[in-house]
């Protein structure tokens, strides 16, 4: 016979609330159970991460209600799983915390890892799974639900889905209802929706949340881009708020008018798996809007390098620079 999957991975320190912390709120896990000064047990996808304190460990428990004595001494070294953006996104989210990378590495073989230390001096490895030439989750051929109740950002979607033989389904069809979006970044929620319609199918779920980011207006309207447009969802409304809003700052001339648009998807799993890929497409904002294609505020967007608005361009020309293109090839890069 032969061990089938590693349970669980396991570092030690001293210190376990700095370590709780490390792994908790910087990295994300879910804590299990806890022992004051002792242990701290966290979740991550199908296994557990151990933290235990080697003063501890090794002393013979008064019972076992909480586990038996072992231990190592040392640091010791834990590596999760990371798609190439994720890692990028790691730095960043690491940096922020104060948290030296000590390496970023190339593979021969392909793939890459980058390398820190947690608070008890333990190696925390972020790495592609490729570089041990693991199978990595994977879309295509499958049947999914696109988490959206707007048929335009549906059928984008389907469009871009099209060629890799996935079989996609609204989660309007299928009865879901849309959940409140109460995250404050777009990939929050996208993250909340996908997982809502995972939940909620028992199928893989793919989100998408996504918005324009006007310059003078200090990145409105962003994640409210659709609650500008009211409830009946009029971007004809939502167009001319914004344009108002961009006159009384006195936006006239083009440069004083840029703008973005932003797109992250979110692919959910039924058992907890997420993956998310971000996108953006930068260029200015033109008065009148000019198209009838596309949706949203497509008409008043021109991309930079482009004599056509959004709302004006042949959707396989869209299809190659837009916001959502970039997020998805991101995708597709990761999962098929």
């Amino acid at each position: 016979m032969k061990a089938k999957a590693i349970l669980e991975t396991i570092v030690y320190g001293e210190d376990i609330k700095s370590l709780r912390h490390f792994y908790e709120t910087i990295l994300g896990l879910e804590v299990r159970r806890e022992l004051e000064e002792q242990f701290v047990f966290l979740h991550c996808g199908e296994g557990m991460l151990l933290v235990f304190n080697p003063l501890k460990s090794e002393v013979k428990p008064r019972s076992f209600t909480s586990a038996p004595p072992h231990g190592a001494q040392g640091p010791g070294h834990v590596c999760f799983s990371a798609s190439a953006h994720e890692l990028d996104a790691w730095r960043k989210r690491l940096a922020d915390h104060g948290i030296v990378i000590e390496a970023d590495f190339e593979w021969p073989g392909g793939g890459r890892s980058i390398y820190c230390r947690d608070p008890a001096g333990n190696s925390v490895e972020f790495a592609e799974p490729r570089i041990w030439g693991l199978p990595r989750r994977s879309l295509r051929n499958q049947k999914l639900v696109v988490a959206s109740h707007n048929p335009g950002k549906i059928k984008e979607i389907n469009e871009l889905l099209g060629p890799y033989g996935v079989e996609a389904v609204s989660a309007g069809s299928l009865g879901l209802p849309e959940p409140e979006e109460t995250g404050t970044t777009f990939e929050a929620n996208a993250q909340l929706k996908s997982e809502a319609a995972a939940k909620g199918s028992g199928l893989v779920a793919l989100a998408d949340d996504s918005g324009l980011c006007v310059d003078v207006l200090d990145g409105d309207p962003g994640i409210y881009s659709a609650r500008w447009a009211g409830p009946t969802k009029d971007f004809a409304l939502a167009m001319r708020n914004v344009e108002e809003k961009m006159q009384a700052a006195g936006a006239a001339a083009p440069e004083q008018r840029r703008a973005h648009f932003v797109s992250v998807l979110s692919v959910a799993w039924p058992d907890g798996h997420v993956e998310n890929f971000e996108g953006q497409v930068h260029g200015s904002l033109v008065w009148p809007p000019r198209g009838k294609r596309g949706f949203g505020y497509d008409p008043m967007f021109l991309p930079d390098g482009r004599s056509e608005t959004f709302g004006e361009m042949d959707p396989d020309a869209k299809h190659q620079i837009s916001h959502r293109a970039v997020a998805f090839r991101k995708l597709v890069d990761a999962l098929f």
